[in-house]
């Protein structure tokens, strides 16, 4: 059996680094990017009709507006 430790890994080039470092942050800005968009979706689906006159579509009510027996 061997009692020696083995070789320790040579150090990373800095440049490698800054590199590796660059992508990270450019994939991190790209998923907040995509975040955001999603979200913005959500609330505008969520927010339904044309603005404040919509009653039918709105999340704030309107059976007691609309009959579907009409």
């Amino acid at each position: 059996m061997c009692t020696s430790k083995p070789p320790a890994p040579p150090a990373p080039d800095p440049s490698i680094k800054q590199q590796q470092e660059a992508q990270k942050a450019e994939v991190t800005a790209e998923k907040r990017e995509q975040r955001d968009k999603a979200l913005a979706q959500a609330v505008t689906r969520l927010r339904g009709g044309s603005g404040r006159r919509s009653l039918i579509k709105g999340s704030g009510g309107g059976m007691g507006f609309y009959s579907r027996y009409l």
